[in-house]
């Protein structure tokens, strides 16, 4: 099963730019069907550990935060970067079936998941650190996981 963090209840709504803070989530199973769920969490964490108990293998993201990441990665969910641009349910689903999506991991996790400040320069995380910092710990973490840096997901 693939969740996806949406804005709004509709089935083809467009994706919430944050993860713990979306009001909806799309739950698509192996058939394709898809089911909207109210998000009535707070926080990233809180809701990873609920995709871990729906049972869900995939998520698709604009941004989920370091803790939530790191999460899902250790329950085994693979996690897939939808793009900063404005895209429907239905255009990440397409993307992913045509394995247009890069899988998100510990090597690359700053450069696409992490929160930008400004258009033109990566400058500080949620935390306050510098990304720079987080790029280091991540890397560090990269390389004792020996991740690979990316890899593509086929419906």
């Amino acid at each position: 099963m693939i969740a996806v963090a949406l804005k709004t209840e509709n089935e083809n709504g467009v994706l919430a730019p944050l993860f713990g803070k979306a009001k909806f989530f799309a739950i698509v199973d192996d058939a394709g069907s898809i089911t909207v769920y109210q998000n009535k969490l707070e926080g990233g964490m809180k809701v990873a550990q609920w995709i871990q108990k729906l049972g869900v293998s995939t998520v698709i993201a604009n941004h989920l935060g370091e803790k939530p990441f790191h999460a899902l990665k250790r329950a085994s969910i693979s996690i897939f970067f939808a793009g900063t641009e404005r895209i429907t349910l239905g255009e990440v689903l397409a993307k992913m079936k045509e394995g247009e999506l890069e899988e998100v991991n510990t090597a690359n996790y700053a450069r696409l998941l992490g929160e930008e400040e400004d258009a033109h320069a990566k400058k500080s995380h949620c935390c306050g650190h510098k990304q720079e910092h987080h790029a280091s710990t991540l890397n560090a973490l990269s390389k004792r996981d020996s991740v690979q840096s990316c890899q593509h997901f086929h419906l």
